[in-house]
C-alpha cells in the first residue's frame, strides 16, 4: 500500500513537532520579592498558618487578594506605626531583644494584582484573652476562604472558633464566635487543636464549611454564609477522629469531602505511629457519610486540589518521592485510584511546609519548603505539574535566608505563582511575596 507524499510529510512534520515539544521542559525562576510589611521582630507563639486568598471581586482601590496572618505581639508595622524608625535594641546588636507586652490579634493586607498593599494594613485585637490553663494553647491557626462577601477568616481564640469577613473594600469587621469546644475530658485541655475551611454553595450563595477537633477526637462541623454567619447551629459528631482533617470544595457536591491522617498499626522509620491517608465523604449536615476510603497515601502533608473533573492528592513522600492520587469526580464524589510515583534525589533540609496551586492552562504549582538545620537557609523546590505527563521539580528556586514563622501560601499567577511567606531573620521580620515565574523552554539535549 503506497501512501500519498502529502499524508507522508504530513506525518513526518507531526513527528518532528512532538519531538520538540519533548524536548521542551518548563524552567521556574524567582523574577522578584516583595516585603508587604514588617516588623522589628515576628514570633510564631503556636500559629502555624498563614491565610492568602484571592477577592471574590476586586475592590473599588483594585484589591484583589487577602492575606492575614496572626500577631501575638502587635509587632507587624501597620497604621500609626509603620513609620517609626527601628532602635538599636531592636537589631538585637547588644543582646537578645525581649519584645512588650502586647495585645495580640490578627494582622489583615489587602493586595492588588500587582502584590502592592493596597490602603493600610489592619491589626484586629483579639476580643478575648487566650492562656494558658484549661484552653488548649496557642491561639491562632487561621484558615481562609473566599465567599460571597469577601475572604473568610476563622481562627481559634481561648479555645473556641472566631471568624470575621474581608470584604473587598471599606472597614473589616471585629472577629465573632462562631462555635464553642466542648468541655474538657480528663486532663485533657479545653478547646480545639486544629481547624479547615473551604467554600461550600448553598442555593445560589457562596459560604464556606468548617471542621474543627479537640486533642480528645471530638469534632463540630460549623456551615457559614456569604457573611460568616452560622446557617444552623454547629453539629458535633458522633465519631471521634485520631487526627486532624483538611477539607476539599468538590463542584456539584452538596458537601465538601475531608481527607484525615489515620493511625494504623505499626510505627514508622522514625519509631512514631504509622499513618495513612483517607478519604472521608460528608453529609450535607457536613456529619461523615459511609466509611472512610483510603488512598495509598503515607504520613505525610498533602494537598488537594480541583483540576477540571479530577481531584487531584499529592504529597512528598521522604522528601524524594513525588505522589499524585488522580480521583476522577462521579457527579460530586470523588472515585478512588491508586497513586502514581516519582522518584528524585532527597531533597536538603528539613521538611517545613507543603502547598499546591492551580495555575493557568490547568497547570499545578507544588511547593515543597525546606530549612537548613543549621544556617537558615531556606530550599524552595517547584513542581510543574502539567495536565499530562510526568511533573517536572525544579530545585532551590526561593533565594532567601531566614526563619519560617508561618507554613507559606500560594496564589497563583499568569505565569506561575506566588509564594506568600511570613519570615525572621537578622534584620527582622515580616511577611513577603515571591512571584516565581514558570516558562517552558527548549533546554539542550542532555549527553
Amino acid at each position: 500500500m503506497r501512501i500519498p507524499r502529502t499524508v507522508s510529510a504530513l506525518a513526518l512534520l507531526t513527528l518532528a513537532q512532538t519531538a520538540q515539544a519533548q524536548g521542551r521542559e518548563p524552567l521556574c525562576v524567582t523574577t522578584e520579592v516583595r516585603r508587604l510589611v514588617s516588623a522589628p521582630f515576628l514570633q510564631v507563639n503556636g500559629s502555624d498558618l498563614l491565610v492568602a486568598q484571592p477577592l471574590p471581586s476586586p475592590g473599588r482601590d483594585g484589591a484583589a487578594f487577602v492575606v492575614a496572618v496572626r500577631d501575638p505581639d502587635h509587632s507587624l508595622r501597620v497604621g500609626d506605626a509603620r513609620g517609626l524608625a527601628r532602635s538599636f535594641d531592636e537589631m538585637e546588636f547588644r543582646a537578645p531583644y525581649r519584645a512588650p507586652e502586647r495585645t495580640p490579634g490578627l494582622t489583615v493586607l489587602r493586595l492588588d494584582r500587582a502584590m502592592r498593599v493596597v490602603g493600610d494594613a489592619v491589626f484586629l485585637p483579639d476580643p478575648v484573652r487566650s492562656e494558658r490553663g484549661e484552653e488548649t494553647f496557642a491561639p491562632g491557626i487561621p484558615a481562609g476562604v473566599t465567599v460571597d462577601g469577601g475572604v473568610l477568616v476563622v481562627e481559634h481564640l481561648a479555645g473556641d472558633l472566631w471568624a470575621t469577613v474581608v470584604p473587598p473594600s471599606g472597614e473589616i469587621p471585629a472577629v465573632h464566635r462562631i462555635a464553642e469546644a466542648p468541655p474538657a475530658e480528663g486532663d485533657a485541655h479545653r478547646g480545639f487543636v486544629w481547624l479547615t475551611a473551604a467554600a461550600r454553595d448553598r442555593d445560589g450563595a457562596h459560604g464556606a464549611a468548617v471542621l474543627a477537633g479537640t486533642d480528645t477526637g471530638e469534632v463540630v462541623a460549623v456551615d457559614l454564609d456569604a457573611q460568616g454567619v452560622p446557617r444552623t447551629p454547629p453539629v458535633f459528631w458522633r465519631q471521634r477522629v485520631g487526627g486532624a482533617m483538611q477539607l476539599v470544595a468538590v463542584p456539584s457536591a452538596a458537601a465538601p469531602v475531608a481527607l484525615l491522617e489515620r493511625p494504623v498499626r505499626g510505627v514508622t522509620q522514625q519509631g512514631t505511629q504509622a499513618r495513612e491517608q483517607v478519604l472521608v465523604a460528608l453529609t450535607p449536615t457536613l456529619e461523615p457519610d459511609g466509611e472512610p476510603q483510603r488512598l495509598g497515601l503515607g504520613p505525610y502533608p498533602t494537598t488537594a486540589v480541583v483540576r477540571g473533573n479530577d481531584l487531584v492528592v499529592s504529597q512528598w513522600a521522604e522528601s524524594r518521592g513525588y505522589a499524585v492520587a488522580t480521583l476522577p469526580l462521579d457527579h460530586g464524589r470523588p472515585r478512588i485510584e491508586l497513586p502514581r510515583i516519582w522518584t528524585t534525589s532527597p531533597f536538603e533540609g528539613i521538611p517545613l511546609a507543603h502547598a499546591t496551586t492551580r495555575g493557568a492552562g490547568g497547570v499545578l504549582y507544588d511547593l515543597m519548603l525546606h530549612g537548613d538545620d543549621v544556617a537558615g537557609g531556606l530550599h524552595a523546590y517547584v513542581t510543574y505539574v502539567p495536565p499530562a505527563g510526568a511533573p517536572y521539580p525544579r530545585r532551590d528556586v526561593l533565594p532567601l535566608r531566614a526563619r519560617v514563622i508561618a507554613r507559606p501560601a500560594l496564589l497563583p499567577a499568569e505565569d506561575g505563582a506566588v509564594v506568600i511567606l511570613a519570615t525572621y531573620d537578622e534584620l527582622g521580620g515580616g511577611i513577603d511575596a515571591a512571584h516565581v515565574r514558570c516558562e517552558m523552554l527548549t533546554l539542550p539535549a542532555r549527553p
